[in-house]
């Protein structure tokens, strides 16, 4: 496990149902409106959860604003690989270089950036595909520090930067059609069932999901 560093916000989320009456899957994204997106920044499906028809379940999430850029592989639509170097805050900015004599790719701890956004230079000589995530302190991380990637950055150029304006703002779909990691390149078509900047919930909330049995609607209520 990785360590938050000081003044790091943490949001605690449990998502928990009772007897829904049939099997549904949220899905967790942060998709809320930044300069470029879906031309060259693209949410990435952050959690996707599947509640059983009867019966009792739970599931629990962390989100924290300690954030990293990483160079980013992608397969069938999914992000496979986004091991970090440092942590970043919003206002602050890396740079990706190529190590001397060798093809490892490196960010360089940050500095002072634009206000409120998360900036990565690419002086690699070389476009690259990025990604930005958060780290989860109650992630096992065992080789490399692999944030959990909220936005992708396709074909960063060189001496380009990418930046987002980074907006908390979490949003939950009634979805089964995504995988986690998984690329949005469109937006989802349905109307997001809740929406919350997480900033402003305590540090711990439970949400429960309940199917209203006469319309078939599912909402989620805070219960704490």
């Amino acid at each position: 496990m990785y360590t938050t560093s000081p003044g790091t916000i943490i949001r605690n989320l449990t998502f928990q149902s009772n007897d829904l009456g049939r099997e549904t899957t949220i899905l967790l994204v942060f998709d809320a409106d930044v300069e470029g997106l879906y031309d060259t920044v693209y949410p990435v499906v952050w959690k996707v959860f599947t509640f059983p028809k009867t019966g009792s379940c739970q599931f629990e999430v962390t989100y924290t604003n300690d954030f990293a850029f990483a160079k980013a592989d992608v397969m069938d639509g999914n992000l496979v690989d986004t091991s970090a170097n440092f942590k970043l805050k919003p206002g602050q900015q890396t740079t990706l270089t190529l190590e001397n004599d060798s093809d490892t790719l490196s960010f360089s701890p940050p500095v002072v950036g634009t206000n409120g956004c998360l900036t990565a230079e690419n002086k690699t000589g070389l476009v690259q595909d990025l990604a930005v995530g958060f780290f989860n302190p109650n992630k096992q991380q065992f080789f490399s520090v692999q944030p959990d990637p909220a936005l992708f950055f396709k074909e960063v150029e060189d001496s380009t930067n990418a930046i987002a304006q980074w907006k908390p703002v979490l949003r939950i779909y009634l979805e089964s059609d995504y995988q986690e990691t998984e690329v949005l390149v469109d937006a989802i078509d349905s109307t997001a069932i809740w929406e919350q900047d997480l900033h402003r919930l305590f540090r711990n909330t439970t949400f429960n999901l309940e199917r209203d049995t006469l319309t078939g609607r599912c909402t989620l209520t805070k219960t704490k």
